[in-house]
């Protein structure tokens, strides 16, 4: 799967790393009303704990999943693909053979020289001061960001961490891809907002790229 066939759909989801109420139900309406991928991060889960959520997403949005854990679930259901976190980079190599869609994470501009053949998009992050992390940001030389995401990769960029309405343009601006966001769905989730408030917050993000 070359970058070029990689559609990503205007705007990426992350699950929080907690298990959250209603989570699964608050995802299907997400695919609803227009979702095209989303990455279920739950670093603390068990293999029966990813097994249980995923279940609990309509199985015709399976197509739209990537998991940060847990591999071998990408052979039981029909999923998009596989993330590789920081610690699980050295098992790229070992998924060459399996067709799926690939991802990984990236934190530096020397980062994108380093980027293995067979991943299709990396986040590129924290762009902006993380709305999910206090304290988690990173001082970027915009200038050169915008020459990179220019040139030519076999991969596509996506933007990640603290991406809210406010800086989207400067996002779309930058050059890159698609982008992901956190933070800026689950933390109003987690503070009281209801299912429809939190697929307007969607549907308002989304529209903004």
């Amino acid at each position: 799967m070359s970058a070029d066939t990689v559609i990503l759909g205007n705007m990426i989801i992350i699950t929080d790393t907690h298990f959250l109420p209603e989570e699964a139900n608050i995802i299907n309406g997400l695919f609803e009303h227009g979702l095209n991928s989303l990455h279920i991060r739950k670093p603390y889960a068990t293999i029966s704990d990813m097994d249980q959520i995923i279940k609990k997403i309509d199985e015709k949005y399976h197509p739209h999943i990537m998991i940060h854990s847990h591999y071998e679930l990408i052979q039981k259901y029909r999923l998009k693909g596989i993330h590789f976190t920081e610690k699980e980079k050295n098992q790229i190599p070992l998924y060459n053979t399996i067709n799926c869609f690939k991802s990984t994470s990236i934190h530096s501009l020397e980062a994108l020289m380093e980027v293995p053949l067979m991943i299709n998009y990396v986040f590129l992050s924290p762009i902006f001061s993380s709305v999910s992390k206090q304290g988690y940001e990173m001082k970027w030389n915009f200038h050169e960001l915008k020459r990179l995401l220019n040139e030519k990769h076999e991969f596509k960029v996506v933007a990640l961490g603290g991406i809210t309405s406010h800086n989207m343009a400067q996002v779309k601006e930058l050059g890159f891809d698609d982008y992901a966001v956190l933070g800026s769905i689950w933390e109003p989730y987690k503070n009281g907002a209801k299912k429809s408030e939190v697929i307007e917050l969607f549907k308002h993000l989304k529209n903004e790229f």
